[in-house]
């Protein structure tokens, strides 16, 4: 089942009464083991198939199809692929070779969710048809790339049958060298290969580079029309690895070029990626700097796969830089963080939901344990006539559940109240109102034509944007995570309110910015709220938020100079109103009940009508790093 669903489960269970717990577990158990039993139904009939291989060809057939069928209704991708495997080998032994490759278009639709036994049987099968229909070139190929993939799962069985189909082919092309060679390979398969006495003094991995170089060069000799071979494109491929393991820069160049060269006239793509990021890796070693960023940049291109090009990521950086393009290094070099970013978020959500259906599973086994010896225990009591002692013990039991279950009912409140003082301020950061005029303020700068402002500010936009989303699921976020927050947020009320006030944001220099912490989405609401009832009521407006280290705590000051609050008895040390600060000082009494973490609020405030003026808030955080 899905981690997903496994998490969903728990989490019903938790709200249920008893009986309906164990009437849900039973469920569940029994769900679970029938698609166990199905799947180990799809496995006796793919042997009943095999049986039936070599005498009864209609009935292996019917078999295999039933298998499929059964794989299909329970959406397993490994089990249908291994279905449409079998009941393809009887297809090609029916001489059906076009519907058993159409079959195929599943195995290859889904090749990334395969294990490499099950991509090395699928390349290897379409190798037979191709090779039945007298097409060896195509044949070859499939042939080849069965191999990559059966060395990967250490498939002897599968080395061994490709091989010795390679030496078939060469054979029928009267290639007897090369038919020889591929025959000696499918014998020596899972062996230690023999090798000269006169090689003793050459390193092990020169020499079969060199075997695997001369071998290459043979295959491209009996190729006639090598410009327009897919075949020819691969062994140039092939070339090129080896030439990689050998460290010859100029030759690796050559061999991916003409093997580019060859796919782009054919118009077939498989590896063209790759080709580009071994040449630009070689001229980023040969010091061509210009030749290397040319090639990165087409793999960055020509790839799909974002692991991959992270993989280049990090040259075409050192490319540009050595080139002394500073600007596009920057620019590669934050696609390479948000990619890299992206890429952990990925990998740590699928350890998170691995981790989850693994504990869930424990957890499942657990309940129906239980469960189990609940019902034993019953058994004896009506055996022993323990009615009193019984009666105790799930009294007892019923009492420590209840308290279980009022235990996890004051946790979820928490949470919940947690999440929803969240929502409201993160609702509040994204005033639909604030988005709509920094919006339109953008679009006129747009539409003059002002590419440096609009840009300035669709930058500060989308930083901010970016920075409210991302820290509103955080607890603490670094000093220097809200500073970028509040400055982007201030240029843009500042375009929002015609540039009616000027800020700044200052950091001590005795702060460690990047590593120090404070929660999330506390400054901003004060900042706005200097905006809103401070600075835009008088003329020349001023704010500046300071970070200070002060002994062992952070104090943060957000400073205006407008009108200040009236100094009376009822209102003399209170906010600005405002929802923002409202929901804040809620989240300042949350923190301190579930994370023990006090802050303190102080504002003072002067409005003398021929004086000073101003607000000055004075939130202090206790010291604390990421």
């Amino acid at each position: 089942m899905k981690p997903k669903l496994l998490a969903s489960v728990f989490f019903v269970i938790l709200s249920m009464k008893k009986r309906c717990c164990y009437i849900f577990l039973l469920g569940l158990l029994f769900f679970s083991k029938g698609v166990a039993q199905t799947a180990s139904e799809i496995d006796s009939l793919l042997k009943k198939a095999h049986s039936f291989y070599k005498t009864y060809q209609d009935s292996a057939l019917y078999y295999a199809e039933d298998a499929y069928q059964k794989s299909v209704s329970i959406n397993d991708v490994n089990l249908i692929a291994k279905s449409i495997i079998y009941k393809n080998t009887y297809l090609i032994a029916q001489k059906k070779y076009d519907e058993a490759e159409q079959l195929f278009d599943f195995n290859l639709t889904h090749l990334d969710s395969l294990n490499n036994t099950l991509k090395g049987d699928t390349y290897y099968n379409l190798g037979s048809i191709k090779y039945l229909k007298e097409n060896y070139d195509l044949a070859l190929e499939n042939y080849f790339t069965s191999i990559g993939y059966f060395e990967k799962a250490d498939n002897i069985k599968g080395l061994r049958k490709a091989y010795l189909q390679i030496g078939v082919i060469y054979g029928k092309l009267n290639r007897s060298d090369l038919s020889n060679y591929f025959y000696d390979k499918s014998l020596a398969a899972g062996g230690n290969e023999h090798t000269d006495s006169d090689s003793s003094n050459i390193a092990p991995s020169t020499h079969k580079e060199s075997e695997k170089i001369a071998l290459s060069e043979k295959m491209l000799s009996g190729i006639q029309n090598k410009e327009s071979s897919r075949l020819a494109a691969i062994i140039y491929y092939n070339l090129g690895q080896s030439y990689i393991e050998l460290n010859d820069y100029e030759k690796i160049i050559w061999a991916n070029l003409e093997s580019v060269k060859i796919k782009e006239r054919i118009n077939f793509v498989t590896n063209v990626d790759k080709s580009y990021a071994y040449i630009g890796e070689a001229y980023f070693q040969l010091k061509d700097y210009k030749n290397a960023v040319k090639y990165l940049e087409l793999a960055h291109q020509n790839s799909i796969k974002k692991q991959f090009k992270l993989s280049i990521g990090e040259t075409l950086v050192k490319a540009y830089e050595s080139q002394g393009d500073y600007a596009n290094a920057l620019r590669v070099s934050k696609a390479y963080t948000q990619l890299k970013d992206s890429l952990s978020l990925a990998d740590q959500n699928e350890r998170i939901a691995k981790i989850t259906a693994e504990f869930e599973t424990e957890k499942q086994a657990q309940e129906i344990q239980i469960l189990e010896a609940d019902n034993d225990l019953k058994a004896s009591q009506l055996t022993n006539q323990r009615y009193i002692l019984w009666a105790s013990a799930i009294g007892i039991l019923l009492v420590l559940v209840s308290l279980f279950f009022a235990y996890k009912n004051h946790k979820t409140k928490q949470n919940l109240q947690f999440s929803e003082l969240t929502r409201k301020l993160l609702q509040m950061q994204l005033n639909p109102h604030f988005l709509f005029n920094a919006l339109n303020g953008i679009q006129y700068f747009i539409k003059k034509n002002d590419v440096s402002r609009s840009t300035k500010y669709i930058t500060s936009f989308s930083g901010l944007m970016r920075n409210i989303l991302e820290n509103s699921v955080e607890k603490f976020i670094s000093i220097q995570e809200d500073h970028d927050t509040i400055s982007d947020f201030l240029e843009l009320q500042q375009l929002v309110n015609n540039n009616n006030f000027t800020y700044k944001v200052n950091v001590d220099t005795e702060l460690d910015k990047e590593n120090t912490c404070i929660p999330p989405m506390i400054t901003q609401p004060f900042v706005e709220n200097a905006i809103i009832h401070g600075v835009s009521q008088v003329n020349n407006g001023e704010i500046e938020v300071n970070y200070k280290l002060i002994n062992a705590s952070i104090l943060v000051e957000i400073i205006d100079n407008g009108k200040g609050i009236h100094q009376n008895k009822s209102n003399a040390n209170s906010l600005h109103k405002s929802m923002g600060t409202s929901i804040t000082k809620q989240r300042l009494e949350n923190l301190m009940k579930t994370e023990k973490y006090p802050v303190e609020l102080e504002v003072t405030s002067k409005n003398e009508a021929d004086g000073e003026q101003g607000t000055k808030v004075a939130l202090l955080f206790p010291l604390r790093y990421l």
